[in-house]
């Protein structure tokens, strides 16, 4: 479709367009629900790639699904069956800090509906509604130093 259009398109993997690319060639990257699909040495090879190819201050965006949300963590990620892992805040955040990246910025992003929440405002259901309701993905900016 794109190559219809006339657009420059083409068909890799993140890590592999990335390689062929030159040191401090680009401004961003961003990748959207991508990193959920790749096994772990290809997510650590295009996080070091990315590092690579980036300029500096350089910006690096990934978007995931939240398993911090236990609904998400357990059941509707598993709705595609090409998702391999729920990949943590956490474990992303270390990756990225290996890889060099600076200033992460964590973004937790499309919490259920309010209407789906629990209504009484108290501790117990805040506690609830982050675990159960909360975001169901989150992104990541970094920025290369």
């Amino acid at each position: 479709f794109c190559r219809d259009q006339n657009l420059n398109a083409h068909t890799s993997s993140a890590q592999e367009w990335l390689s062929q690319l030159n040191d401090k060639s680009l401004g961003l990257i961003s990748g959207f629900h991508i990193i959920e699909h790749m096994r772990f040495q290809d997510l650590f090879e295009m996080i070091a790639q990315s590092y690579r190819v980036l300029a500096p201050n350089g910006l690096l965006i990934l978007e995931t699904p939240n398993p911090e949300n236990l609904l998400v963590g357990s059941h509707t990620f598993y709705h595609d069956h090409t998702h391999r892992n729920p990949i943590t805040p956490t474990s992303l955040t270390f990756l990225l800090n290996y890889h060099g990246f600076i200033d992460l910025e964590l973004i937790r992003l499309n919490p259920y509906p309010t209407k789906d929440r629990l209504p009484n405002e108290n501790a117990l259901s805040e506690r609830i509604n982050g675990h159960f309701y909360g975001p169901q993905d989150y992104g990541i900016v970094a920025r290369k130093l």
